[in-house]
């Protein structure tokens, strides 16, 4: 690089290198004046499912992520600003099993909750921005709820409580399904119309 280039590169600084570098320049923001996900997102958060939640008396409104990218990319690149206090992603599957989540290019801290398909809350865990560190649900679990960190304690939500799904979250099993999956998605609506 010439002299010439170096010092305008030295006067932009470390924050307008990464804006440059990012591609923040004419980028969406959002209402408090911070860069809006959607320009990072391959699917916007407004063109997301949305839902209700209940845990005990609290409840929140839901992005629902219930196809395989919608789940890859979860609450990616979306700011603190971005999420209201009720306001959350429900991650929503198709049988219960073991699952883990991490935290790779979400940069707001988060809880998260693991369900058993009855809505009971298997594991609870507050993850930091950005780990790739995998927080498991430790039991099998067919939902998984993030909302801001620290709503979880703040609302006295422990592990051993339940979630209720409303009725339109309706898990979709493919055709052929054997008579344990019939049941089982039977149950899922039961759980959902309380």
């Amino acid at each position: 690089m010439g002299g010439t280039t170096m010092r305008r590169l030295r006067r932009l600084g470390i924050a307008g290198l990464a804006c440059l570098a990012g591609g923040c320049i004419g980028a969406p923001m959002d209402s408090s004046g911070a860069m809006s996900s959607s320009a990072r997102r391959e699917k916007a958060l407004s063109d997301l499912a949305v839902s209700a939640v209940v845990v005990k008396n609290d409840g929140f409104r839901v992005w629902l992520a219930r196809t395989s990218d919608e789940q890859r990319e979860g609450l990616m690149f979306v700011s603190e600003s971005e999420i209201a206090d009720d306001q959350g992603m429900l991650f929503v599957f198709s049988d219960e099993r073991v699952r883990g989540f991490w935290m790779k290019n979400t940069v707001t801290p988060l809880d998260i909750a693991y369900a058993r398909m009855d809505g009971t809350i298997v594991a609870i865990h507050t993850m930091p921005p950005l780990t790739l560190q995998t927080f498991s649900s430790i039991e099998p679990a067919m939902f998984a709820l993030e909302v801001k960190a620290g709503t979880f304690a703040k609302l006295g939500i422990v592990e051993g409580d339940h979630m209720l799904v409303a009725r339109r979250t309706q898990v979709t099993l493919t055709s052929g399904r054997s008579a344990q999956q019939a049941s089982r998605s039977r149950r899922v609506r039961d759980l959902c119309a309380t």
